[in-house]
């Protein structure tokens, strides 16, 4: 937006809702929104080229605040772009289109506990450890272990559909909802029902939830909570192939076992991040399988899933490895460790039914170390959320030495993911199962939803007249 007296006014505009000391057009305090954990927001500022900053930086306190800032830019029609804590990595908080960037992180009030129900009541920009350190001195946890727990917030998990380690027993982020607040883009104000499970019409909360800022901003939500549990214990496994590693957890699952935690690395990422990240000296498939809850259970729990991995052949490694696992689950995101710059990289996640996570498997790696080998492109995966009906696979691909140009850089990351991408919803699985579509992905969605992406285009046309919100995303 062109600094000149209409900026200024709406510079004034936005002041007036927010106070003065909450809106940001310094060009050090703009900057800090160029990019996000995108391989390419990041490797585009590395090579020393321009970021994509927004107009404005504006920080609400109150749901009232977001309301007042929505309907001035939709009376100017002018971008709004939800940010969370910036952890995501698909471009999703980019500023495309300049405009304004509504950092919530000011919203980080928690509400209320309710330990009848067990929910917690949270505004939208809370930080997630935050939240849970809080959770846990009154004995309850959210159960959501992401990755990027650290700096993701509340709203974050919620609008990218985001996993965390124990989701399969605890569910996904989307999955723990009861209830919301959050803006439309022209400004309203609007709840949805007070419980997530009814017969009472449609279910609004899918308006926010995975919407990426596209539908309009989420406020304040009620999640559900549970105990900390007696005892949480895990145990290592190893099989020879991943086929029988596969095996065994699709029959932990449809035996309705429920483990908080099953991860299954293929051979390549045994030995990338398990042995040389871990110190684990194991090569073939390896598994980590968790289970939490009153010690009895847990016991039997373990004792039945030892049976399952035994029966395919898995080698029972005991306690030690599973419990270094989880106590140094997230070294592997920390330097030295992380995939990072300068090598080129990305995680493409999909998920699909047992019956097709297989193939999915096959087809990604081939199309990835075969299509790509003149870049010597390599190919890790593991499986690290599961379901009663199938699983996802976690994975990615590394390019050591890629082109030092920024535009033939980006050029082969995006036909590198294009290729995967399409491999993947050939094989039955989907663009991506919680890391988000942002603008990275969304050209894509057309293809994964066929016939029906003109419903999606029609409820945003619906709700956001003036395509304010978050435009450029999820191929809106």
């Amino acid at each position: 937006m062109e600094k000149n007296l209409l900026f200024e006014l709406v510079r004034e505009e936005l002041c007036d809702a927010v106070g003065e000391e909450n809106v940001d057009t310094s060009e050090a305090g703009r900057f800090c929104y160029g990019a996000d954990y995108s391989w390419v927001s990041r490797a585009w500022m590395d090579r020393g080229q321009k970021p994509m900053v927004p107009d404005f930086v504006v920080t609400p306190q109150a749901t009232e605040e977001v309301s007042r800032v929505l309907k001035i830019a939709n009376r100017h029609r002018i971008p709004v772009i939800p940010y969370g804590g910036g952890s995501g990595v698909n471009g999703g908080i980019l500023a495309l289109y300049g405009g304004i960037m509504l950092d919530l992180k000011r919203m980080k009030k928690i509400i209320r506990r309710d330990e009848q129900s067990l929910t917690v009541t949270a505004e939208a920009g809370v930080n997630g450890e935050i939240l849970e350190r809080e959770l846990n001195r009154a004995g309850l946890t959210l159960g959501h272990y992401p990755a990027s727990g650290y700096c993701a917030t509340l709203g974050g998990y919620l609008a990218a559909r985001g996993s965390g380690t124990l989701s399969t027993k605890y569910g996904k982020a989307e999955e723990r909802v009861v209830a919301m607040e959050g803006v439309l883009p022209t400004g309203e104000i609007v709840r949805t029902l007070p419980v997530p499970r009814h017969a009472t019409g449609p279910d609004f909360l899918n308006f926010f939830i995975g919407a990426e800022g596209t539908l309009g901003v989420i406020t304040e939500v009620t999640m559900m909570v549970d105990p900390i549990p007696e005892v949480r214990e895990f145990q290592g496994f190893l099989f020879r192939s991943l086929a029988d590693g596969l095996e065994a957890g699709r029959r932990i699952m449809t035996q309705r076992l429920r483990p908080c935690v099953i991860r299954l690395y293929d051979p390549p990422s045994t030995i990338r991040f398990v042995q040389k990240v871990l110190g684990i000296p194991v090569e073939g498939s390896f598994m980590v399988v968790g289970c939490d809850g009153k010690k009895e259970m847990v016991a039997l729990e373990k004792k039945e899933i030892g049976k399952i991995c035994l029966a395919m052949g898995g080698e029972d490694l005991g306690r030690e490895p599973g419990e270094t696992w989880w106590k140094e689950r997230y070294k592997f995101y920390f330097p030295p460790f992380c995939p990072d710059l300068p090598e080129l990289f990305g995680t493409m996640d999909s998920v699909t039914t047992y019956d097709k996570i297989i193939p999915l498997y096959e087809a990604k790696k081939k199309t990835i170390e075969e299509g790509f080998k003149d870049f010597g492109a390599r190919y890790t995966a593991h499986f690290s959320h599961w379901f009663p009906w199938g699983t996802m696979i976690y994975d990615r691909f590394f390019v050591e030495k890629p082109p030092q140009n920024p535009r033939e850089a980006i050029q082969l990351h995006n036909r590198i993911w294009a290729a995967a991408i399409r491999a993947a919803l050939a094989a039955g699985g989907v663009v991506n199962e919680h890391h988000g579509i942002g603008q990275k992905l969304g050209y894509f969605l057309p293809e994964q939803f066929g016939s029906s992406w003109p419903v999606l285009l029609n409820l945003k046309k619906m709700l956001d007249p003036n395509n304010i919100m978050n435009p450029g995303k999820l191929g809106l």
